[in-house]
């Protein structure tokens, strides 16, 4: 076997490993919160001692973020078909539907809302994760504006693109686990905030 096919099977080897790893911290974060999951939790998760984890990431933070960026990809692909599938049928209301998508994605997946109050919480990265993430970041902005385009507003940008999404992740932010409310009455309040939104960038705030 020549020395190239080893080293193509060694690094096969290692991302199957770390994909193994990260699989196992978005699991936990499905179960409980981030700050109560050491990396025992992961390792015993995983099937690999302590020690191995350290050898794909430098850090539980480091390995935390990386699962986060991972589960960003996943939602950018379900937001692409349902992107595709509104450019060939458009719904009636294109950005209450993508707003309630949004939400909905986050309010049923605990690990990824956990993941996404933490890095904005942080606020930094390490140089190598951040472009990743702001690739994905652009990517998504981009998809917004095709929204907002397929709802009939003429020349968005990015910055409207931001503001829609900040207005939408803000309330999503403030509710999701709002203190004596249960996850349906936040549902159901975080769709009509949302709605209230989406109507407001298209049609202006009623008189």
């Amino acid at each position: 076997m020549s020395s190239s096919i080893l080293k193509q099977l060694r690094e096969d080897e290692r991302e199957a490993r770390k994909n193994l790893i990260l699989e196992a911290v978005l699991k936990l974060f499905e179960q409980k919160p981030f700050d109560e999951i050491g990396m025992r939790d992961i390792a015993a998760e995983a099937g690999v001692s302590p020690a191995a984890i350290y050898r794909y990431f430098p850090s539980q933070e480091e390995l935390f973020m990386e699962a986060f960026i991972k589960d960003l990809s996943a939602i950018r692909t379900v937001f692409q078909e349902t992107l595709a599938e509104a450019s060939h049928m458009p719904p009636a209301e294109p950005l209450e539907d993508m707003a309630k998508a949004i939400v909905d994605h986050l309010i049923h997946n605990q690990a990824t809302f956990q993941m996404m109050s933490y890095l904005m919480i942080k606020g930094n990265m390490p140089d190598y994760l951040l472009t990743r993430f702001q690739a994905l970041q652009t990517a998504f902005i981009d998809k917004i504006i095709q929204v907002l385009n397929i709802a009939g507003i003429e020349d968005p940008d990015r910055t409207l693109s931001h503001a829609f999404i900040s207005a939408v992740m803000g309330t999503l932010m403030t509710f999701r686990n709002y203190p004596g409310k249960d996850i349906e009455n936040a549902e159901e309040h975080i769709h009509l905030l949302v709605t209230l939104i989406a109507k407001i960038f298209k049609k202006g705030i009623p008189a």
